[in-house]
């Protein structure tokens, strides 16, 4: 019996199987409609990764993100604590803050100058003193559930959603074993890229290792292919170890250091590169049906920028990421084409590390969200 939250395209209906399913039709890569329902049923419902608590490290800083379609702020109260609110002003919604800086001790709306503190209460709305049934206590900002995992910092615009360990069990862990300094990392390097793709194909293409001897040559100087070590598969995360070979220029590598990388849903990939204590967080945010923003946080231990970061900055932002740019927004225009709508997930019984089975696990969890 066919799924009906399964979806047909020409070659037949999406499976539960990977071994036997076509791939996701192509109209959920450019289509206005299917976009719509995942900025519900995916962004405002999950756990989106927005920053690092080294950006925020004094009270009343502050920094503007969004989440998908909803602009919010992050800040770090006077008690030390970072919260997140919607980034609007409670009178007539205009937005509060941006950029990113520092509130000593109040955020003022540029519009009226509704004035709240840094724990989003407000604290003084001119002319309301004779107002009519005006309780000031019921015009607080907005707030947004906040998490920190390893000094990542996560927001969920769903109130009811299950807490971040639950969504993402013994994920913490597999930061704090592969990288035991974790906790004293900050932002060295931040790059943003605008990107003509569809977000889903970029995290597509981060999910499966089977393109990498053909389209990154030079990585292939870099990482061991084929040579899993750890992993960890969970429903909303996955965590792979590889190895690196010697030899890459900038690098002094000993073959066989750990190579490591995350796929957390929605939108976040994650790299540790050989060479140093280093991650690389990767943020897919949707920007209409065939574009998205891609923001990259390279975090390494105090924020330090050695010539070793400076080679693996090159590594990644210049070599490897340039040729996912091309091949993302290739696939983009492609998909487009009239010659073309489904083609088959390389999935076999053995499932390998060429293996497109994470491929598919990522498209069934799309497929769940705009089912539920």
């Amino acid at each position: 019996m066919k799924n009906p939250d399964f979806p047909e395209g020409e070659r037949g209906s999406f499976a539960a199987d990977a071994r036997l399913s076509p791939t996701l039709p192509s109209r959920y890569y450019h289509d206005p409609e299917i976009y719509g329902r995942e900025l519900r049923a995916v962004f405002q419902r999950s756990w989106c990764y927005v920053g690092h608590v080294s950006e925020l490290p004094n009270p009343g800083d502050f920094r503007v993100e969004s989440v998908a379609d909803q602009c919010i702020f992050l800040l770090r109260a006077e008690d030390g604590e970072i919260r997140a609110f919607y980034n609007v002003c409670q009178h007539r919604g205009h937005e509060l803050l941006q950029g990113s800086g520092s509130r000593k001790k109040r955020i003022v709306c540029p519009y009226h100058a509704w004035t709240y503190d840094l724990d989003g209460a407000l604290i003084q709305a001119p002319h309301t003193d004779r107002l009519q049934n005006f309780d000031a206590a019921e015009f607080s900002l907005k707030p947004v559930r906040l998490a920190t995992c390893a000094g990542l910092l996560f927001a969920n615009l769903d109130p009811a959603a299950a807490e971040f360990e639950q969504a993402y069990p013994g994920l913490a862990q597999t930061f704090s074993d592969s990288l035991p300094a974790i906790e004293n990392f900050g932002a060295a390097i931040q790059l943003d890229y605008d990107i003509a793709a569809n977000w889903k194909i970029v995290v597509d293409n981060f999910s499966e290792g089977y393109h990498i001897p053909v389209a990154h040559r030079q990585l292939t100087r870099v990482l061991e292919v084929g040579s899993g070590n750890r992993s960890r598969v969970e429903e909303h995360y996955a965590f792979f170890e590889s190895r690196s070979r010697a030899g890459y220029e900038g690098l002094e590598l000993e073959a066989g250091l750990p190579y490591r990388s995350w796929t957390l849903w929605p939108n976040t990939c994650l790299l540790s590169l050989p060479g140093c204590e280093n991650l690389i967080v990767i943020r897919m945010a949707p920007d209409g049906p065939e574009g998205c923003r891609e923001h990259v946080d390279l975090l390494t231990i105090d924020g330090e920028v050695s010539p070793t970061v400076e080679a693996l900055r090159r590594l990644f932002a210049e070599c490897f990421n340039q040729e996912d740019i091309a091949i993302v927004e290739s696939v983009q225009r492609g998909l487009k084409s009239l010659g073309y709508d489904q083609g088959r997930y390389v999935v076999d019984d053995r499932d390998d590390w060429y293996s497109e089975s994470g491929l598919h696990k990522f498209h069934r969890l799309i497929l769940a969200a705009l089912a539920s």
